[in-house]
Parts: structure tokens; sequence; C-alpha cells
């Protein structure tokens, strides 16, 4: 039986990670500072096979008691997104660089079989043609700066510890611990209260993947993890580049009434079309859910009323009170 650490265990990708890996039969230790919301861990909280420790991963201590007998960690902890990046740009320094490192080593010292980490295909910032693992990368904001250097850190200094980099697609869908600020997530929500949407930048190209085969794609390392180990992977499917203007249209196709209104300008300057053909090539890994099935989701919590308010400040990760 696997024992996995989840660093952001609670947060919106790490808990649905938590969920497939008990699904799957292994141990899971998650960890999770929660500076959004404090039920997630009570899905699994009565699994004896799970075992929640409310924590910052910058905590040296609280790392060295978390890796015993774990034989893989999945970092997805972080100050995730350019927003709450910029605007809390000490604490996002603090948990995106020092305390992964500190976790890389960490791990090392502590016997782990192997360490995937959650990385962006927000470092190829622009991109010429369509980008693959090879490809210049080109980091346009704090955060995407932050990931280059942990890769590089992983590629050319860490010895002894076996890894796997994963530049994750945006990711859409609907997660336990919810988010709204994500663009097909916001796309439909928008569309749906308002009946109005106003896309910036609008021909500008990003590769999307639905939250759970982001999880699949992580539990399919694990379980092939001699074929994946120290492979960089581009985490998404083939077919699933589109330009914004693009996803508001599938949206419309749902909701018929919503105004679209583009604006040419924009400040988020980046534009790349990802390739993922390595993935499926060394993992085999086939998509679950398409961006019309996002939306579709996405439409249905509203209408269920499974989401109380969401305009409240825990569905974006540029909550006010961040690190307080």
């Amino acid at each position: 039986m696997r024992s996995i650490l989840i660093t952001g265990g609670a947060g919106y990708i790490g808990n649905v990670i938590c969920n497939l890996s008990l699904q799957k039969g292994y141990t899971v230790k998650a960890v999770d500072i929660l500076w959004f919301n404090n039920e997630v861990p009570l899905i699994n909280f009565t699994d004896p096979r799970y075992k929640f420790t409310k924590g910052d991963i910058c905590d040296d201590g609280l790392l060295e008691s978390l890796l015993g007998g774990v034989d893989y960690v999945i970092h997805t902890a972080g100050v995730v997104g350019d927003p709450a990046c910029k605007k809390f740009p000490e604490i996002a320094r603090k948990v995106n660089y020092d305390a992964s490192i500190n976790l890389i080593n960490r791990a090392k010292l502590a016997g782990v079989k192997g360490l995937i980490f959650f990385s962006t295909c927000s470092n190829y910032g622009i991109s010429d043609g369509i980008a693959n693992e090879e490809t210049t990368l080109k980091p346009l904001s704090p955060y995407s700066e932050a990931k280059v250097e942990i890769e590089r850190y992983l590629m050319d200094d860490v010895k002894d510890l076996d890894w796997s980099i994963c530049r994750l697609s945006t990711v859409y869908g609907a997660s336990s611990r919810m988010r709204f600020d994500l663009t097909v997530n916001d796309f439909t929500l928008n569309a749906y209260i308002n009946h109005y949407l106003d896309i910036f930048m609008p021909y500008t190209y990003r590769p999307y993947i639905h939250v759970f085969d982001v999880a699949n794609v992580i539990v399919n390392i694990i379980e092939s993890f001699d074929k994946a180990k120290n492979n960089v992977f581009n985490v998404g499917f083939d077919g699933e580049n589109y330009q914004k203007i693009q996803i508001a249209e599938a949206v419309r196709e749902y909701i018929p009434d919503v105004k679209i209104e583009v604006v040419d300008k924009g400040k988020d300057a980046r534009d790349y079309q990802v390739d993922f053909s390595k993935l499926g090539e060394i993992l085999d890994t086939k998509k679950t859910h398409t961006l019309r099935d996002g939306v579709k989701e996405i439409i249905s919590l509203l209408e269920m009323g499974l989401i109380n308010d969401p305009k409240d400040n825990v569905y974006y990760n540029t909550l006010p009170n961040l690190g307080e």
C-alpha cells in the first residue's frame, strides 16, 4: 500500500487528489493551512487511511514529522496565481520558493521514493508555435518565475531523489474547495448570474484541463513512477487549447442569452498553445472531461444551490486576510 503526502491537500486540486488516492487504496497524509475552506478535510476525516494536519509548509519541524513513512510527496501547496502573488509578494516567495526548496531537501533526507512538483504551463509565457517540454521558458510573473526556479533546482541540483515535474494547464470544474477565479469557472458563473461577459484579449490561447483529470494524471504518474520519474510533463490533452473567445462561445451554448463584449487590450499577455504528446506516450492517460463538460458542471452546481454565495471571498485566491 502506497503512502502519500499531499501538501495543499484541502485545496482546489489537492482535495480531489486526496479523494482519488483514497479510492485507489492509498494511505494519505494531507497538510493544509486552510486559508479558504475549513470544512474540506471533513469529507474524508473518518477514513482510517486519511490523516489531516492543519499546518504551514513553511514550518520545518512540521515537514519533518509528516515525511516519516511516506513513499511519495505530491506538492500542490502554494500561493497560487498571479493576482495573489502580486498582492502578497513576500508570503508568495516564502511559500512558493523557500518552502518548496526545503520540502525537496527534507523529502530526500527522509528517503521518499518520489516527489511530484506542481508547476504551470504559464512558464511558456508567450510562445511561437505549440510549446513542448523542450520549448524555452518565458515566465511573465513572480508566480511562474518561482515555478521555473524550482524546476531548475530539481533538474540541476537534486541528487538521490526522483521527481516528476507537472506543468499544469489552466484548471476548471467543480471541487469541494471551489474556485471561481479560474477562466472557465469565472466565465460560466458570470454568464449564469449577469448574462454578460467582457473578454479581455479574446484571441489569446491557453490550454485547459478538468480538475479530476489532473488528479487522475497524478495518480497515474505514481502508479507508473518508474517510467515517469525524472521527466517534465505538460499536463493536459490535445484538442484542449482554446482562445478566450472560444470559451465564451462554449458557455453561450448553454446560456444562450449571454451578451459577449470583447476588449482587445488587457494586462495578461500570456498567449501559448501546448503539446501534450509526451504525457500520452509515457502514461497513456486519457481525458475524462472536456471544457463543455466543465461548463455544464458549473451550471449544475449553481442551479442546485450548492454554492450559497459564489461571490464570497473564499472562492477566490485573492482572499483579503491571506497570511494573517
